[in-house]
């Protein structure tokens, strides 16, 4: 049994490198870009209008010009033999407009009085005023977006004005769930669409139930020892949110061959493979025997954590497998502890808690022999919700009275955990800093 900083390091080691894949602008929203971008124009790509008015080649206590032509959004004036606007000609202008040669000045519409070709100037002008100057933002060939940049919609409108019709980007990892055990039936009928990715060979997203068919079916009555599937939809929701894709799920009974066919499948079409149950040391447990049969590598089983502590993991090539205990909550938690970090990596971000200093309510001691991630909810009172005095006010950490691996209220209870390490003592009201869910 290891460590949890000695299961990070390992995980770590092992993580394949992110891919890189250019897909279209309307899908790269909330992907991080790979590789640098640099202007293919100038922005402004023109010297041109930042209001509708008129443009003029500015000369001073100038009150009155002559209207010329007409410069409009896509079609701009041009004076012939490339001459340029003498003092004294106005061109009509449209906001985003081109700005003719010798022009370089702007006067808003309203300050000015049009009696046929005639312009007055109502109000004072300055030189320059009212025009964007080309390569104003940024010179052709400026980097303009830098690698590892989480794309948000402003950066894709800032692509598109770049000229680029698609970005490389990392590519989402696609995993793959498995859940064992021959009491589960599961509530799930269809595939929700944002679920329904296709493979890369292009087969279908598929829910299978158990190859031996026992005790398996697609939203059925439960009989007696039998309970519904709450990983599946549990991890569902956790890879979208983590960044992944979720590509294929199976169910599976505790059998042996069952569990070699299922992870043979994954194992052609997903980079990351999460299993539920299976995991311990009965005798109905066969997902390390069938992961060793196919070629994966142990890199370690069990951790010293609660809840946790059956987790599995091992490597074939480039595919990892994360046997993850078949309690919910111990499920979960390994999950966002390991497996998330994962799924950042391979999308090239870093993953990082959302942290909160609080204190605790009451004494805690460790000595169970184990660190555990205690599920905790948090106390504001009247006074935090002041924002100049916030910071000297703490939120209480409550532990949850209900800890228990099975009991998924501990996790839809709790605002977030604490760590509790080996032998930790934690006194009450002392500072602690709490992980947020």
């Amino acid at each position: 049994m290891i460590t949890i900083s000695e299961a990070k390091r390992l995980v770590q080691e092992h993580t394949p490198s992110a891919r890189v894949e250019t897909i279209p602008l309307a899908k790269a929203h909330g992907c991080t870009l790979a590789e640098d971008i640099s202007a293919k124009e100038p922005s402004p790509r023109f010297t041109n209008s930042a209001m509708d008015g008129v443009t003029v080649r500015f000369a001073e206590n100038t009150t009155a010009y002559k209207l010329i032509g007409e410069s409009a959004a896509g079609n701009p004036f041009s004076l012939p033999f490339s001459q340029k606007l003498d003092e004294g000609d106005a061109v009509r202008i449209s906001t985003g407009a081109v700005l003719p040669d010798g022009a370089d000045t702007v006067i808003p519409i309203e300050d000015v009085e049009i009696q046929g070709e005639n312009i007055l100037v109502k109000k004072l002008v300055s030189k320059g005023q009212w025009v964007r100057v080309q390569g104003a933002e940024y010179p052709q060939g400026a980097c303009v977006l830098r690698s590892q940049t989480a794309l948000r919609p402003a950066h894709i409108a800032l692509a598109a004005q770049c000229g680029y019709a698609e970005l490389p980007v990392f590519a989402a990892p696609h995993l793959g769930l498995i859940a064992t055990g021959t009491e589960i039936i599961t509530q799930i009928k269809s595939p929700h669409p944002r679920f329904a990715h296709p493979l890369p060979e292009g087969e279908g997203f598929r829910i299978k139930p158990s190859p031996s068919g026992r005790g398996l079916g697609e939203g059925s009555r439960l009989r007696e020892g039998q309970i519904y599937d709450a990983n599946t939809p549990m991890l569902q929701a956790a890879i979208e949110s983590a960044g992944g894709v979720c590509t294929m799920m199976h169910h599976v009974a505790d059998s042996l061959q069952a569990s070699i066919d299922a992870l043979s499948e994954a194992a052609n079409v997903c980079d990351i493979i999460c299993t539920t149950g299976g995991v311990s040391v009965g005798e109905h447990d066969h997902i390390k025997e069938a992961a060793q049969r196919l070629g994966f590598e142990t890199i370690f089983w069990r951790v010293r954590q609660k809840p946790g502590k059956p987790l599995f993991f091992a490597k074939r090539e480039n595919t990892l497998l994360f046997g993850l205990p078949g309690n919910p909550v111990s499920t979960l938690m390994c999950f966002i502890h390991y497996v998330q970090p994962v799924i950042a990596s391979m999308r090239g971000r870093t993953h990082a808690w959302r942290v909160v200093r609080a204190r605790m309510s009451k004494n805690l001691v460790n000595s169970g022999g184990r660190a555990e991630f205690l599920r905790v909810r948090l106390e504001y009172s009247a006074q935090n919700s002041l924002p100049e005095i916030s910071a000297m006010m703490p939120p209480l950490a409550i532990p949850l009275e209900k800890q228990e691996s099975f009991m998924l209220t501990s996790l839809t209870e709790a605002d977030g955990f604490v760590f509790l390490d080996i032998d930790a003592h934690l006194e009450e009201d002392a500072p602690i800093d709490v992980m947020l869910f």
